[in-house]
């Protein structure tokens, strides 16, 4: 359900971080492989973050859909640029960005506790109790069905 989709976001973002900062903490008095190692492990929450992210996305506002998805698509490529410009261009160590990039990752994984949606609930809490007359079984959007109402002719 959705708290298990929040609960994947947070572990691959966690993961993430712990694998980019291990990257960055690599230097030359290592083997090549254990760099290898750290990105491969460190792509691989990447992917797994991206596809978590759009298993969230249904749940953000259903009627903006398109909307939703194409910012959430539009966000990872402008924030590679962001990522760039803050993190790597304005600091001259060699592996020092990597670090202060897992930071910024591991902030953003240590938000999704607070994630919480009132019909779908969050990591830790679960959904706000259903109102009955809000919502209707078998409606969408909470509007009930239309019924046949028996018709009566007077004669």
């Amino acid at each position: 359900g959705f708290r298990g989709r929040i609960w994947a976001q947070f572990l691959a973002l966690f993961f993430e971080a712990i694998f980019l900062f291990a990257f960055g903490s690599i230097d030359n008095t290592n083997e090549w492989y254990v760099a290898l190692i750290c990105l491969v492990l460190f792509s691989t929450c990447v992917q797994m973050a991206e596809g978590t992210s759009y298993g969230i996305v249904p749940f953000m506002n259903k009627k903006q859909l398109a909307v939703v998805s194409a910012l959430v698509g539009a966000g990872g490529n402008l924030g590679a640029v962001i990522a760039g410009f803050a993190f790597y261009n304005p600091i001259d160590h060699p592996l020092t960005p990597f670090k202060v990039h897992a930071a910024y990752v591991m902030f953003w994984a240590l938000l999704s506790p607070i994630y919480y949606w009132p019909e779908h609930g969050g990591m830790f809490c679960s959904p706000a109790a259903k109102d009955s007359e809000s919502k209707v079984e078998g409606s969408i959007e909470g509007k009930p069905e239309p019924t046949a109402e028996p018709q009566i002719s007077a004669i």
